[in-house]
């Protein structure tokens, strides 16, 4: 270890003393310790940071459903629909809004379609709800629901892209990133943004990571898939002690160092240090965070025996603790939520994917709401478009709706939003946004202002230019808040 001139150690910034030190030496110091702690947390770039007007919410738990689920089978009641079942399609609407919904489709011989589950109303709100969700139904009144979404493409990859990032192409920062960039984390010692990930979607890894922000800001992964709930490479290998864990990480942290100082213009030489600074925290805590059976079997229950459940309980742990961002990842692999006669058809489609989500759902926001933890936590159930009032051409054996952006559905629970409240609604055959419609510029800018962030101020400087999640569109829809 190079020798450190005791006469400067007064002027060492945080990353000069984690240069010099060492990772393992710093631990030594007490790098998990509460009341005194080697590098000062004012300098970390997710320590807490103020807001720009005050928050209604302080974090996010984000459930996006992969593949475009229907808005006429889950939430838009529609009845009108059963009158114009059969009728041809180009007899209904123009040829220039069934050309721009999907460029790979041919809706020339589509026939309208009815809603294939019957709605009712729920609660005192009277909230139109399909049969698919029963444990939802119960928790409507806790609810704002969007009727009246649109967005810019009906190409999944694209789609998904656009309502993480709000632009049309990868290499802009997610949703997520830009919270934690913007306002930091509460919990050292955890990610301020984590993805609940059970695959890899057309939409790929630009969906949770931090695009030209600093790397610091982008999601930790963790893989659900197998329904094990862990970190990769985060536990210390049986064949190596801790004295040589430690090792490795003061001289990890020294090359990375020495390498920054020659390259002082790559951002992502910082993020390196910071993730090996996180990795070491993260042992103490992270494995009892993600350690379901600290759970009562009362709360298990409540969320269902499902990977779904888990992983909204594993979010609500999360959020418990301080992570600030928190986006689960239901259907990426094979897009499930994705309704095409071809790939299993719409009836068994939804109604299987509904019931491997409706409990859980409905279980986070009850655990939320008993723990005094949902006015402070903002729910979000999001996809990337909705479904055709019509059936696809050629549906062979089953039926199945094709891809649709001009008007669907997506909801909002605590975090300062209204209860029990229906906004905007599609036409009355469920094709276009018409009544106070809501662009995913509009509901980026509405998420991050219940944050405490203005999407305007909310900037970052990249070649030449400030960016942000809006670009130059978006406004708040105040209607929504309390």
């Amino acid at each position: 270890m190079l020798p450190i001139d005791e006469n400067s150690t007064w002027q060492m910034n945080r990353r000069t003393c984690l240069g010099g030190l060492g990772l393992g030496r710093i631990a030594l110091a007490g790098l998990l310790a509460e009341a005194s702690t080697a590098a000062s947390p004012a300098r970390s770039p997710l320590t807490p940071k103020p807001p720009h007007i005050t928050p209604r919410a302080k974090n996010v738990i984000f459930l996006f459903m992969v593949g475009g689920a229907s808005h006429l089978e889950t939430f838009d009641h529609k009845p009108l629909l059963n009158k114009y079942a059969g009728r041809k399609a180009v007899d209904i609407f123009s040829a220039d809004e069934l050309d721009g919904l999907n460029p790979e489709k041919d809706y020339s011989k589509s026939k309208v379609l009815q809603p294939v589950f019957s709605f009712k109303q729920h609660g005192q709100s009277g909230m139109w709800v399909s049969e698919i969700f029963p444990h939802l139904s119960e928790v409507v009144d806790e609810i704002t629901m969007i009727n009246s979404m649109h967005t810019a493409s009906s190409i999944h990859s694209v789609g998904q892209i656009l309502m993480h990032t709000g632009y049309l192409r990868p290499g802009f920062p997610s949703l997520g990133a830009w919270v934690t960039y913007g306002l930091g984390s509460e919990n050292r010692n955890m990610p301020g943004f984590v993805a609940l990930r059970d695959g890899i979607s057309s939409g790929g890894p630009t969906m949770y990571r931090s695009g030209f922000l600093p790397g610091t800001y982008q999601a930790t992964v963790i893989d659900t898939q197998s329904g094990r709930f862990q970190l990769d490479h985060l536990r210390r290998p049986k064949h190596v002690s801790l004295r040589q864990q430690r090792q490795q990480l003061e001289l990890m942290t020294r090359l990375n160092a020495l390498h920054r100082e020659q390259h002082a213009s790559q951002g992502e030489l910082n993020a390196r240090i910071d993730a090996f600074e996180k990795a070491f925290r993260m042992q103490g805590v992270a494995p009892e965070l993600f350690d379901l059976n600290r759970e009562s079997k009362s709360v298990r229950k409540l969320y269902g025996n499902t990977s779904f459940g888990n992983q909204c309980l594993t979010a609500r742990r999360l959020v418990e603790s301080g992570v600030r961002f928190v986006e689960i990842f239901n259907g990426s692999q094979g897009r499930r939520w994705d309704a095409h006669g071809n790939r299993g058809g719409l009836i068994n489609n939804h109604r299987t994917n509904a019931a491997l989500t409706d409990q859980g759902i409905a279980g986070l926001i009850s655990d939320l709401k008993s723990r005094g933890l949902l006015d402070e936590t903002l729910v979000v159930w999001a996809t990337e478009f909705g479904r055709t009032p019509f059936e696809e051409a050629n549906r062979e054996a089953k039926i199945g709706r094709g891809h649709h952006h001009y008007g669907f559905s997506m909801w909002l629970a605590g975090g300062g939003v209204k209860r029990g409240f229906t906004y905007g609604a599609t036409d009355d055959l469920g094709m276009h946004a018409v009544d106070s419609p809501v662009s995913h510029h509009d509901f980026h800018a509405t998420i991050l202002h219940l944050l405490g962030l203005d999407h305007k101020q909310l900037t970052y400087r990249h070649n030449g230019r400030d960016f942000r999640i809006t670009d130059v569109h978006g406004s708040v829809v105040d209607d929504l808040l309390v």
